[in-house]
C-alpha cells in the first residue's frame, strides 16, 4: 500500500505565514470600506434631518425653526423633536460612527438659528429664510459632538457653533470629524458635503461657513 505523504512542519508554517501576511493587508481595507459605508449613511441622515428643516420652515411661512424653544417642558423641546412629523425616524439622529452619543449626533448651526427658550427672544430672534444671501455657503446643521480640542466628547449636543463663539452649555458643540477627518454638513438650500475640518475651518468664504 501506498503511503499518505503528509505536510511537513515548514510547509505547515509557510501557510500560516502567508494567511496572516493576507489577512493583515485585507483587514485595513475592511476596515476602511465599511468606516466610507458609515460616512455615507451619515451624510444620509444630514440630507435628511436638512430635508426635515427645510419643510418645517416651509410649514411656517419661510420663518426659521428655533434650536430650542420654550414649549413641552420646563426645559424647551429642542430642534430633533420639532422635525419629527417630518422625518418619522430617529434613527437618523445617530452616525453609525459616533460611540460617544445616545439620541443625538447632529448639531443646528446655533450662530443661524433662534434660541426661543428664553421668552425675551420670542419676538427678536425671527429670521426668515429669504434673508440668506448665500444659502449654498452657509451651514444649517452638522455632525457635532466635540469641544474646542475636537477630541474631548460632547455627548448628545443639539447645537452647532464656529470657533468664533464660546460653547455657552452642554447642548453646545463644535463640528465632529468622525469619517477619515471630515465632518458632514448641510447647507441652507439643501445640499451636503463632507469637508476636511481644516478646509472647513480656514480659508473659507463665508469666515467659519456660518
Amino acid at each position: 500500500m501506498k503511503s499518505r505523504k503528509a505536510f511537513t512542519l515548514i510547509e505547515l508554517l509557510v501557510v500560516i505565514a502567508i494567511i496572516a501576511i493576507l489577512a493583515a493587508i485585507l483587514f485595513p481595507v475592511f476596515s476602511q470600506a465599511r468606516e466610507r459605508a458609515r460616512s455615507t449613511s451619515c451624510a444620509s441622515n444630514c440630507r435628511q434631518l436638512g430635508l426635515g428643516v427645510l419643510m418645517y420652515i416651509q410649514d411656517y411661512d419661510e420663518a426659521l425653526m428655533p434650536v430650542n424653544i420654550l414649549i413641552g417642558g420646563p426645559d424647551g423641546t429642542l430642534w430633533p423633536e420639532l422635525i419629527k412629523p417630518y422625518t418619522k425616524n430617529k434613527q437618523i439622529q445617530l452616525c453609525p460612527s459616533d460611540v460617544a452619543s445616545i439620541s443625538n449626533s447632529y448639531g443646528l448651526n446655533e450662530i443661524t438659528f433662534p434660541d426661543l427658550s428664553d421668552p425675551s427672544n420670542m419676538q427678536t430672534s425671527i429670521i426668515n429664510l429669504a434673508a440668506f444671501n448665500a444659502p449654498t455657503s452657509t451651514v444649517m446643521l452638522a455632525e457635532t459632538g466635540t469641544a474646542d480640542d475636537f477630541l474631548t466628547p460632547r455627548p448628545d449636543s443639539y447645537k452647532s457653533t464656529a470657533p468664533s463663539h464660546t460653547l455657552n452649555d452642554d447642548t453646545d458643540a463644535r463640528p465632529s470629524p468622525r469619517h477619515f477627518n471630515k465632518v458632514n454638513l448641510t447647507f441652507m438650500d439643501g445640499h451636503t458635503k463632507s469637508y476636511v475640518l481644516s478646509q472647513f475651518y480656514t480659508n473659507q468664504s463665508p469666515e467659519d461657513k456660518f
